[in-house]
């Protein structure tokens, strides 16, 4: 008989990095196995859901959003939410991202349930929701070891590496790139162009970075509420020859592949998708130290973790940049090491986790 499980996320749609994951975590699962539903509290986009919709059963939620919406939502209980939505019993109900999804599955009276931590909740804002999981998953092992020195018992955290599927990213990375590089080196930095990732910092330190070295180029692909500005700010300080914003892309991948490097700039981070896409294309990656980073330089044995500072990054980079023979050495490993990122041995641990997760009734 097939097992029940229930996944429940606050959206499902595009350009959302935690759908994304749980659309290739569904992908991967065995439909022979496995009997999915799917919750989205706010959002459900057909379109995005159409690779697995064969897969899973939708529990309609409240099917919009509107900016201060959640906010609303947070003052009902969610014991009440859990009601009005969740009308079947489950061999295991999973949390998948934070807020409503995390409370509503830690006041269910089912005890087979699992918490996904993406982002590492720093000021432990639902600690108390966390302590009624029999399990909280994080997407590194980072994440897992920050909560155990929290205080919480060792035997209930755990990691799951995000599956990414490289099949359709090699693909899609083939096209060919639409910007032509006219420097030596390009550095490329996929994401949101949000304030939590940092791209006005990031901007600040390009524009010291070009008056040491003028033979790179920076491409920041992506859309958000803080394009114009960065827009202005390039204008403003005479970057364009510099910097390239192509803006979002519905195949980022064959930008990253035609890169030199990747960096990520964000300030924080639970265990970056796009950096772990670029080093299974075969890209090396330097990041700023958030969570996952060290982990990425230690699988593809390449690329560098900076201080998640201003100063640090200018001096980082402009180190890097100049170190023409280390650049050479990382590609070479890089190539080498991307497999490490394929899909296969995450699948078999993602598995193992759910299976686990649905023993303790």
């Amino acid at each position: 008989m097939k097992k029940k499980i229930l996944f429940v996320t606050n959206h499902f749609r595009f350009s959302n990095g935690v759908a994304t994951v749980l659309r290739n975590l569904i992908a991967n699962l065995d439909e022979n196995e496995y009997d999915i539903s799917l919750l989205a509290i706010y959002e459900f986009n057909q379109e995005f859901a159409a690779p697995i919709m064969n897969k899973i059963k939708v529990i309609p939620g409240y099917n919009f959003y509107f900016r201060g919406f959640d906010k609303l939502i947070n003052l009902i209980p969610p014991e009440k939410i859990y009601k009005k939505f969740v009308k079947e019993k489950y061999d295991l109900e999973v949390a998948f991202q934070f807020g409503i999804p995390t409370k509503c599955i830690a006041v269910s009276p089912n005890p087979n349930k699992l918490c996904w931590m993406h982002t590492y909740d720093s000021k432990m804002i639902l600690r108390e929701y966390y302590k009624k999981f029999s399990k909280v998953i994080n997407v590194a092992k980072a994440g897992r070891d920050k909560m155990i020195s929290a205080g919480f018992d060792r035997s209930m955290c755990d990691y799951c590496y995000n599956i990414i599927d490289e099949i359709p990213i090699i693909e899609a990375a083939k096209d060919a790139c639409p910007i032509t590089k006219s420097h030596k080196y390009s550095v490329v930095t996929v994401a949101r162009l949000a304030p939590d990732k940092a791209f006005m910092r990031y901007l600040s330190c390009i524009k010291e970075i070009v008056k040491k070295i003028k033979d790179v180029e920076f491409w920041i692909i992506g859309g958000g509420s803080e394009e114009e500005k960065m827009r202005q700010y390039i204008k403003a300080n005479s970057l364009d020859e510099f910097v390239k914003m192509p803006g979002k892309q519905k195949n980022p991948y064959k930008f990253v592949k035609a890169a030199d490097l990747y960096f990520c700039c964000s300030y924080r981070e639970g265990f970056s998708t796009s950096c772990q896409e670029a080093a299974l294309l075969g890209i090396p990656v330097i990041s700023v130290n958030v969570d996952g980073a060290q982990e990425l330089k230690e699988l593809s044995r390449c690329g560098e973790v900076l201080k998640n500072d201003e100063v640090d990054i200018c001096e980082g980079l402009t180190k890097i940049l100049e170190n023409e023979k280390q650049i050479k050495k990382w590609k070479e490993q890089a190539v080498k090491s991307k497999e490490v990122f394929y899909k296969s041995e995450r699948v078999k641990q993602a598995n193992s986790i759910l299976e686990a997760g649905m023993d303790n009734a």
